[in-house]
């Protein structure tokens, strides 16, 4: 087999394989530029970092780019699914307060509490996607309402999606990862029936090589823009 034939068997085999070296430059470029953001430190220690190190949140770059952006020391945030996002909240300055809850006890073990905030254990009987919407994790979002934003990234998501607008602040928005995944359309309609406008920020996330989309939902995303 000539060189010629290797190099087609290696790009029907590999097709993300470049085949120039304008395309072996530019790639280079990428990963590059992902390195910047921390997204091969995350690969190989397989937590969401940045480039320092630092934890970041497991959403795609432009949802975090866009939150860094639009958040103040005014903002007040819950979370379902506490995380590296949690602490990322939590740093000084970055909101007023950070409230999460966790539905894993090996992992809420591990996660240390925020200084403008708490971590609530609440276990959560289900899937990812549904549980009974009486259930004590999805109401948890009701002690210490409204809130600024609430961020839908643990259990129960299109559960939590259908009572998450009960309590937003008058100019609140939420936050749901991963709709991408077919598996979150009763979350993406149980928001947009309550009248939120919507913000898709498709991008990659740190460690995953694969295109996939967060979205916001408010009822004045204008509000957010920076002035």
């Amino acid at each position: 087999m000539n060189r010629h034939s290797v190099m087609a068997r290696l790009r029907t085999l590999m097709p993300g394989v470049p085949r120039t070296r304008a395309e072996a430059l530019a790639s280079l470029h990428l990963l590059a530029t992902l390195r910047a953001q921390g997204w091969q430190r995350s690969t190989s220690g397989g937590a969401p970092v940045n480039a320092s190190g630092e934890p970041q949140p497991w959403l795609t770059y432009p949802a975090v780019d866009w939150l860094e952006r639009a958040l103040t020391p005014s903002v007040r945030v819950f979370e379902y699914g506490a995380g590296s996002s949690t602490t990322w909240f939590a740093q000084a300055g970055r909101v007023k307060e950070i409230v999460s809850v966790e539905h894993d006890p090996g992992w809420f073990a591990r996660l240390p509490q925020p200084p403008n905030g708490r971590i609530r254990y609440v276990p959560c009987e289900g899937t990812w996607w549904e549980t009974d919407e009486r259930a004590p994790y999805v109401r948890a979002v009701a002690d210490g309402a409204p809130w600024d934003v609430i961020v839908i990234d643990g259990m129960a998501r299109n559960t939590c999606a259908r009572i998450a607008a009960n309590h937003l602040s008058p100019t609140g928005m939420v936050v749901l990862d991963d709709t991408d995944n077919v598996a979150s359309l009763p979350a993406q309609v149980a928001l947009a029936e309550r009248g939120l406008g919507r913000l898709d920020l498709w991008g990659f996330k740190p460690g995953i090589g694969t295109r996939l989309c967060t979205s916001v939902f408010g009822r004045d995303i204008d509000a957010w823009l920076p002035r």
